[in-house]
C-alpha cells in the first residue's frame, strides 16, 4: 500500500466499518495503523484518537497500556521519528490551540488537512502537516484517524504522491525569496490561475505579498493571518497560504483549490460596499463611519462575506484578487 492509494477518509470507514461490525479488538486496529506505516516511508507517523469507552467500553483495563493514557483511552501514534517505527500515546488533543489537529477535524465533521505545525514525536519537535478524517460508527463519532507528513521530507524527497493525497502544493522559498522547490504538481497548480513558476522565480502576481510577509515581524498581525492572495478560475479558487518553518525561518507557500463561491452566495450590494472599504485597509470603525452604519452591522457584513468569498479571515479577504459582482 503506497502513498496514492491510502487516504484518511477510507481507513476511517474501515475502522467505523469494524466498530459497526463489533469487532473491537485493539491490537487488530494496532496493527492495521503499524503496516500502513512501515510500507509508506513517505509518513511520519499514522495515529488513531477514540472518545472515551467508544471503541469497546473497557478503557480502564487498559490503563497505561502502550498507545493509551492513564485513563485507558485507546489513542495509539505510530511514528518512524528517530529512524525506527514505534508506538507512542497521542497527549494533548483535548487541549484548544495543541490539539487543533484533532479538535478541528472534530467540530467540521470531515476530513481535514491542517496546516503546517510543530509537533514533538519521540521526544524531537518535527514540522509536520496532518490529513485527519473523522471516525463515524452507527452514525455516531466516535474518533480519528490521521496520517502526519514531515514538511522538510516533501522537499528532500520530492513526495508528489503525498501532494496528490493530501491534495495541496507546496512551494519552499530561501531566506532571499527565491523559489527553492516547487513540484511539477503544483507548477500545474499555478499554471492555471496565474501563469507557472519560472526556475527560481515566484509567478509575479506572489511576488509582492510574499515580499511584504518576508519583511514584516512575523508575529505581526498581517504575518499571524499568513494567508496571501486566492485566484479564481470558472468555479475554482486557488488559496495560497503562508508557514515560517520553526527552526529555518524559511518561508513555506502552501497551495490548495477550493470550490468557488455558488452564484446564490454573491455578495449582497451593502456586502459589496462593505468588501471593497476592507480591501481598500478600512477597519470596521472607519467603514461604519464611511457607510454610515453601526460597527456591529459592519462586523456582521464582514461575517457573512468572509465564507461566501472563501477566505479564512479578514486579512486574506483584504488581500484577494477574486472579482465579486453586488446581487
Amino acid at each position: 500500500m503506497n502513498s496514492k492509494a491510502i487516504t484518511t477518509e477510507a481507513l476511517a470507514k474501515t475502522f467505523g466499518g469494524m466498530r459497526e461490525l463489533g469487532i473491537a479488538d485493539r491490537k487488530l486496529f494496532e496493527k492495521i495503523l503499524h503496516e500502513i506505516l512501515a510500507s509508506n516511508p513517505a509518513f511520519l507517523g499514522v495515529w488513531t484518537v477514540w472518545e472515551p469507552n467508544a471503541l469497546d467500553g473497557r478503557d480502564r483495563d487498559f490503563t497505561n497500556a502502550p498507545g493509551h493514557d492513564d485513563a485507558g483511552q485507546f489513542i495509539p501514534f505510530w511514528n518512524r521519528a528517530g529512524g525506527k517505527i514505534r508506538l507512542e500515546p497521542n497527549l494533548g488533543f483535548d487541549v484548544p490551540g495543541y490539539g487543533d489537529w484533532y479538535l478541528v477535524p472534530r467540530q467540521r465533521g470531515v476530513e481535514t488537512v491542517m496546516d503546517p505545525y510543530e509537533f514533538p514525536c519521540a521526544g524531537q519537535p518535527q514540522f509536520i502537516t496532518t490529513q485527519v478524517s473523522p471516525i463515524y460508527a452507527r452514525g455516531e463519532w466516535v474518533g480519528a484517524v490521521g496520517v502526519d507528513i514531515a514538511v522538510d521530507e516533501i522537499e528532500r524527497a520530492k513526495l508528489e504522491g503525498v501532494e496528490e493525497m493530501i491534495q495541496r502544493g507546496y512551494i519552499f522559498l530561501g531566506e532571499s525569496g527565491e523559489v527553492d522547490y516547487c513540484s511539477p504538481r503544483t507548477r500545474n497548480m499555478l499554471s492555471g490561475y496565474i501563469g507557472g513558476c519560472p526556475e527560481g522565480i515566484l509567478p509575479r502576481p506572489l511576488q509582492r505579498p510574499v515580499a511584504a510577509l518576508q519583511s514584516s515581524a512575523w508575529n505581526s498581525a498581517a504575518a499571524r493571518a499568513a494567508e496571501l492572495p486566492m485566484f479564481r478560475r470558472g468555479d475554482k479558487i486557488l488559496r495560497v497560504k503562508a508557514a515560517r518553518h520553526p527552526r529555518s525561518n524559511r518561508l513555506l507557500l502552501v497551495l490548495e483549490e477550493i470550490a468557488a463561491p455558488a452564484p446564490e452566495t454573491a455578495l449582497t450590494a451593502r456586502e459589496h460596499e462593505v468588501y471593497q472599504w476592507l480591501k481598500a485597509g478600512k477597519s470596521n470603525a472607519e467603514i461604519s463611519i464611511i457607510l454610515g452604519i453601526s460597527i456591529h452591522t459592519v462586523k456582521r457584513h464582514v461575517e457573512h462575506i468572509l465564507p461566501k468569498i472563501g477566505a479564512e479571515n479578514r486579512y486574506a479577504a483584504a488581500l484577494s484578487s477574486i472579482n465579486t459582482e453586488a446581487q
